[in-house]
C-alpha cells in the first residue's frame, strides 16, 4: 500500500473512530517506539505514566522492563505520584514472578501494598495479595499462600470473579498441601461462581483442579471425568497452555488401567509438543515422570530407572521443589527394588521418606481451618455494613458519573487526535527512510557500475599499449631485419626469424579475436544461439587449431569423454572457451608435459575439466584470475605473452550459457580449470 493511500485512510479512520472513542480508546495499544517519541516530547512529570507504558510493553525483556520500572519509580517518587509509584512497584514483581524469581518478586508486591492502601485502590491491593500468594505456593509454602489469598477475599468481596480466583487459589494450595476434603470445598465453592457468572476459562481450571485433588485421593475416575471436563473446554476456548496440562494429568491418570497405557503415552506426547512450542520445558520432569511410570507398568524397569533419573535431574535444574523431587525418590526406589538393586532402592526410600517428612503441614492445616472459619465470620459482618454504605454512595456516583464521562470523552478525543498526528508524521518518517534507502542502493549500485567500466577501460588500454604493441614490435623487428639483410643471414637463421613472425602474428590474431569477442559480448553485439551440440565436435574443432602448438612443445594432450556427450549451449562460445582453456593449458606447461581434457555429466549437467601439468598458480591469485579489475599476468614456460582477457571472456561465456567457472591450482604441481554448462536444454535458459 503505498504512502498516500496510508494518509487517505488515516483521515477516514479518524472520522469513523471519533464516533466510536470508547472502544478504540480500550483497545488501543502504543508501540514502544511511539512511546518512546512521546517520552522525548513530553515533560519530565509526565514521563513516569510512560515508562510504565514501556516496561508493561517490554515485559518479555525483564531487564529493560525493570529499568523502565524503576525509572518511572523514581519520577513518581519526586512529583508525588502515589498511583505510578505502586504500580512500578507491581510491575517489578511482575517482572521476577514470571521469570520464576518469587522470593525477588515477593519484596516488590509488598513494598507496593501500603502504596496502593494510600491511593484508596483496593483492587489493586488485592492484585498484590494474590500474586504473593501464588509465590509462596509455588515455593512449596502452602500456609504462607493461604493467608495472602484470605486478606485477598477480604479487601474484594463485591468482585465475583475475583472472590472465584482467590477462593480457587486456596483450594489449589490445600490440594499441594493434600487437605484433600477442604480443597474439594473450595474448588466447588469456587466453580459454582464461575457458573454463575459464566467464565468457561475459571470453570475449566476448576475442574482441572478437582481432578488433581481425586487424583491425590486415587479415586481415578473421578478424576479422569473432571480432567475431561476440563481439556473440552480448554480446547473450546483455545487455552492451549491449560490444554497441555489437562492432558498431562489425564496421562497420569490413565496409567493406573492397565489396558490404557498407549493412551497415557498418546496423551503425554500431545501435552509435550504443546509445552514445547510454548517454551515452558519445566514441564519436562512431570513429562519424564509419566513416561516412567507407563514403561514400570509395562515391566520396563530399567528404561522406567532411565525416565525417573532423568526427570529427577530436571526437576533439580528447574528448581521444581520438594512435591516433584518426593515422587521422584519414591519412584526410583520402586523402579530399583524391581530391577533387584536393593541397595541403591533403600538410599532412594531414605531419601523419599526425608522429603517426605519435611512436607509434613498437619499442625499448620488446623490452624488454617480456623483461620478461614474467622474470615466466614468477618465477612458476614462486613456485608452488613457494605450494604448499608453502598447506598450513601449510589447517590455520590450518580452525580459524578456525567461529568466523569464529559470529561473522559474530551481526555479521549484529544488523544485519538495527538495519536492520529503521531502516526501521519510516522508514515512521513517511513516515507522519506524508504526513499533515503533507494538513493543509497542507486548511488551504491551506479558505484559499482563504474568500478567495473574503469576496469574494464584499463583492461582495454593496457591490451592496446602493451599486449598488442610487443608482438607487432617483434614482426617489424625480424621482418626489418629479412628486408635489410636477407642474404647475409643462414637459412636457420632465417627459419628462426619466420617461426618468430608465425608466433608473434599467431598471438596478435588470438589477442584480436579475443577483444573482437569481448567487445562484442560487452556492447551486446554478440549474438546467443543455443542449442543441443555434440561435444566431441566442438572439442575437436578446439584442438585442430591448437595440436600444433603442443606439438611445438612436445605437449601430449589426452581426452576421456563421456560417450554420446551433448551439451545444450552456443557452439562458438563454448569453442571460444576451450581455445582459451587449453591454450593457457599449453602456454603454461613445460616441453614434454600432459594436458588432460575431461567431460563428464551428473544431473543434467556437464562438467568440463582441462589439466596441465604445468607452473601452477598461487592461491592468491587463483581468486582473481576471473576479476577484470586484477593484475594478475604472467608470461608462459617459453617466454609467451598474455594478456589474461582470455580468462575473463570464458567467465563471461559460461554464465552467458547458463553454468559457471572455478581453477583449482598447487604451484609446481600444475592447474585444473572446470567449467559446468546444461547436458539438455532447460527452462530458464534465455
Amino acid at each position: 500500500m503505498c504512502y498516500l493511500e496510508h494518509i487517505t485512510i488515516m483521515k477516514k479512520l479518524l472520522l469513523i473512530f471519533t464516533a466510536l472513542l470508547s472502544i478504540f480508546v480500550l483497545s488501543a495499544q502504543p508501540k514502544v517506539d511511539s512511546l518512546l517519541r512521546v517520552c522525548q516530547n513530553s515533560s519530565e512529570k509526565q514521563k513516569a505514566p510512560i515508562y510504565l507504558e514501556l516496561s508493561f510493553n517490554t515485559r518479555r525483556d525483564s531487564a529493560k522492563s525493570n529499568s523502565y520500572s524503576r525509572t518511572a519509580y523514581q519520577l513518581a517518587e519526586k512529583y508525588h505520584l502515589l498511583s505510578d509509584q505502586a504500580k512500578a512497584m507491581y510491575y517489578l514483581g511482575e517482572t521476577s514472578y514470571y521469570s520464576r524469581d518469587y522470593a525477588i518478586a515477593i519484596p516488590y508486591y509488598e513494598k507496593a501494598i501500603p502504596l496502593y492502601e494510600q491511593a484508596r485502590d483496593t483492587f489493586n491491593m488485592t492484585n498484590c495479595l494474590n500474586s504473593i500468594g501464588l509465590c509462596y505456593h509455588y515455593m512449596f509454602q502452602g500456609e504462607k499462600a493461604i493467608f495472602q489469598f484470605i486478606d485477598g477475599l477480604k479487601l474484594n468481596e463485591h468482585n465475583k470473579e475475583y472472590t472465584a480466583e482467590l477462593i480457587s487459589n486456596i483450594a489449589m494450595a490445600h490440594s499441594r498441601m493434600n487437605n484433600n476434603r477442604d480443597a474439594i470445598e473450595n474448588y466447588r465453592k469456587a466453580l459454582l461462581i464461575n457458573i454463575s457468572i459464566k467464565d468457561s476459562a475459571s470453570i475449566a481450571v476448576n475442574y482441572n483442579g478437582l481432578g488433581d485433588v481425586f487424583t491425590n485421593m486415587n479415586r481415578t475416575d473421578s478424576a479422569i471425568v473432571n480432567f475431561n471436563k476440563a481439556l473440552h473446554i480448554f480446547i473450546q476456548t483455545k487455552r492451549n497452555d491449560r490444554q497441555a496440562i489437562a492432558l498431562a494429568n489425564l496421562a497420569t491418570s490413565y496409567t493406573n488401567y492397565p489396558d490404557s497405557l498407549n493412551k497415557a503415552i498418546s496423551y503425554l506426547n500431545r501435552a509435550w509438543i504443546i509445552f514445547r512450542e510454548l517454551g515452558w520445558n519445566h514441564f519436562e520432569p512431570e513429562i519424564r515422570q509419566g513416561l516412567g511410570d507407563v514403561l514400570f507398568k509395562q515391566g520396563k524397569y530399567a528404561e522406567a530407572l532411565d525416565a525417573y533419573s532423568k526427570s529427577l535431574e530436571l526437576t533439580k535444574e528447574f528448581n521444581r521443589g520438594f512435591a516433584l523431587m518426593k515422587s521422584s525418590y519414591q519412584k526410583l526406589s520402586a523402579a530399583c527394588e524391581k530391577s533387584g538393586d536393593y541397595k541403591t532402592a533403600l538410599k532412594y526410600h531414605i531419601l523419599f521418606a526425608q522429603y517426605a517428612d519435611s512436607l509434613d503441614q498437619k499442625d499448620k492445616y488446623e490452624q488454617l481451618v480456623n483461620l478461614e472459619k474467622q474470615y466466614d465470620t468477618e465477612k458476614k459482618e462486613n456485608e452488613i455494613i457494605r450494604l448499608q454504605a453502598k447506598q450513601d454512595l449510589t447517590d455520590i456516583e450518580l452525580r459524578t458519573n456525567k461529568q466523569l464521562k464529559l470529561l473522559g470523552f474530551l481526555t479521549a478525543s484529544l488523544l485519538l487526535i495527538l495519536v492520529a498526528f503521531m502516526f501521519i508524521k510516522y508514515l512521513d518518517k517511513i516515507k522519506s527512510n524508504h526513499l533515503l534507502e533507494e538513493k543509497n542502493r542507486q548511488i551504491e549500485k551506479s558505484e559499482q557500475e563504474l568500478r567495473i567500466l574503469n576496469a574494464s577501460k584499463n583492461k582495454f588500454f593496457s591490451i592496446i599499449a602493451h599486449d598488442l604493441k610487443n608482438p607487432l614490435h617483434n614482426v617489424m623487428g625480424f621482418s626489418y631485419l629479412l628486408s635489410k639483410d636477407y642474404d647475409r643471414f643462414t637459412e636457420v637463421e632465417r627459419r628462426k626469424f619466420a617461426v618468430d613472425i608465425y608466433q608473434s602474428t599467431n598471438n596478435i590474431f588470438r589477442l584480436l579475436q579475443n577483444l573482437l569477442e569481448w567487445s562484442g559480448a560487452q556492447t551486446g553485439r554478440l549474438k546467443f544461439s543455443p542449442a543441443d551440440i555434440e561435444f566431441q565436435q566442438v572439442l575437436d574443432n578446439s584442438l585442430s587449431v591448437l595440436r600444433v602448438l603442443a606439438e611445438q612443445k612436445n605437449i601430449l594432450i589426452k581426452t576421456e569423454l563421456c560417450p554420446d556427450l551433448k551439451v545444450y549451449a552456443d557452439p562458438l562460445m563454448i569453442e571460444t572457451v576451450l581455445r582459451n582453456l587449453i591454450n593457457n593449458a599449453i602456454k603454461f606447461t613445460p616441453e614434454g608435459g600432459l594436458i588432460e581434457i575431461t567431460a563428464t555429466k551428473n544431473d543434467g549437467r556437464a562438467f568440463v575439466s582441462v589439466i596441465d601439468s604445468g607452473i601452477g598458480v598461487s592461491d592468491e591469485d587463483v581468486q582473481n584470475l576471473f576479476r577484470i579489475d586484477s593484475k594478475v599476468k604472467r608470461k608462459g614456460t617459453n617466454n609467451e605473452d598474455g594478456s589474461g582477457l582470455g580468462l575473463i571472456l570464458c567467465k563471461e561465456f559460461v554464465e552467458k550459457n547458463n553454468g559457471s567457472i572455478w581453477a583449482e591450482s598447487t604451484p609446481g604441481q600444475g592447474s585444473s580449470f572446470i567449467f559446468t554448462i546444461p547436458s539438455k536444454a532447460i527452462a530458464s535458459m534465455q
